[in-house]
């Protein structure tokens, strides 16, 4: 079982993408740090960072400053300077093919159409890190995904998104604690 030193949430800095799909690994690691009673502070290099405790479990956590798309160098530049192999990072995203609210764990594979994640795998050279991807749906019909992505959740599914959360933060605990298996086992 890897032993891990990094959770990377992804998402997009700024206010005015705060609340939106895309950010939903941000909120996660928000979520964790205020558990925390803690702050992301700049790092050294095209992120913010904070050591978390999840169960536990103490762990670097970022969040990468590069917007989505370009999250890559952020992850692999934070890994490089702390010596940390994909193996050892765990990734928190949003994931349009997947229901709203459902929690899917990997340890492994492709970027599954997410650019964020594709950009990590490319500055790694490797697909070998570990994923706790979070549902925010398709699209309604006609409206292009990259429009959809960067939209608030309405207020009727924000009660299921603060639920998902919460569930992300369990999921990562026992993917650290007791490996993917187990998280796969109990939220997949």
């Amino acid at each position: 079982m890897a032993q891990y030193k990094l959770l990377a949430g992804l998402g997009n800095p700024g206010k005015k993408y705060a609340n939106t799909r895309h950010n939903l690994g941000f909120m996660v690691l928000d979520y964790l740090a205020r558990k925390n009673g803690r702050k992301f502070k700049s790092g050294k290099g095209k992120w913010k960072e904070a050591r978390l405790d999840l169960d536990g479990y103490e762990i670097w956590a970022i969040k990468p400053q590069t917007f989505m798309n370009l999250s890559g160098q952020a992850v692999a530049d934070f890994c490089s300077y702390f010596k940390i192999e994909p193996e050892e990072v765990l990734v928190v995203c949003d994931d349009i093919n997947l229901p709203l609210g459902k929690i899917r764990i990997r340890d492994s594979g492709s970027a599954g159409g997410h650019k964020g994640l594709k950009d990590i795998i490319d500055f790694f050279g490797s697909d070998q890190f570990s994923r706790v991807r979070l549902g925010i749906d398709l699209p309604p019909a006609g409206e292009p995904s990259e429009a959809y992505v960067l939209k608030p959740f309405g207020d009727r599914e924000q009660k299921i998104v603060d639920e998902m959360i919460e569930n992300a933060v369990r999921a990562a605990a026992l993917v650290i604690s007791d490996g993917v298996t187990a998280a796969q086992n109990e939220y997949n």
